[in-house]
């Protein structure tokens, strides 16, 4: 357009043009400039909702976290916000509410001596049969072989 702008005030030297071709520019300029902003901005808002879930979802590890409840407490439609979290993580929002908790739950297991029932509660599981299932199907392992595995570990690099 700078060109095109150029060439016409050489060869026309039209002042009627030459404000038209300005004021094209100009436009565009704002045009591009103004949604450039605007994406940036609605990128920064989508990053700051995704951090603001990933938050409540560690602060809440105690509790049986859904993500229709995630939704309410945010105000969002819940395939808005599974959608968004899928896009953002790679990782869909159900997914990750479940590798949290059973990063929790390993963390549990190799720091502390309790049982799996006082762990499924601890991480809002009102059924330690839910819990053991999830744990198997996420770590590979059940509860209790973690458990044996990674003490003997502590034991090797002990």
């Amino acid at each position: 357009m700078m060109k095109q702008h150029q060439d016409s005030v050489r060869c026309y030297n039209e002042k009627t043009l030459n404000d038209y071709m300005s004021t094209v520019i100009l436009c565009e300029l704002h045009n591009q400039l103004t949604s450039s902003r605007l994406s940036s901005l609605k990128r920064s808002k989508q990053e700051q909702l995704y951090n603001d879930i990933v938050d409540h979802i560690k602060w809440n590890q105690h509790e049986q976290v859904k993500v229709s409840e995630l939704a309410d407490y945010f105000g969002y439609n819940e395939k808005y916000l599974s959608h968004l979290f899928t896009t953002i993580s790679g990782v869909s929002l159900k997914q990750y509410i479940l590798q949290q908790k059973m990063e929790m739950a390993k963390f549990i297991l190799t720091d502390t001596n309790q049982n799996i029932n006082e762990i499924a509660s601890q991480l809002g599981y009102k059924d330690c049969h839910n819990f053991m299932k999830s744990f198997k199907k996420i770590v590979g392992l059940t509860a209790t072989e973690f458990r044996n595995a990674y003490s003997k570990l502590l034991l090797i690099y002990k």
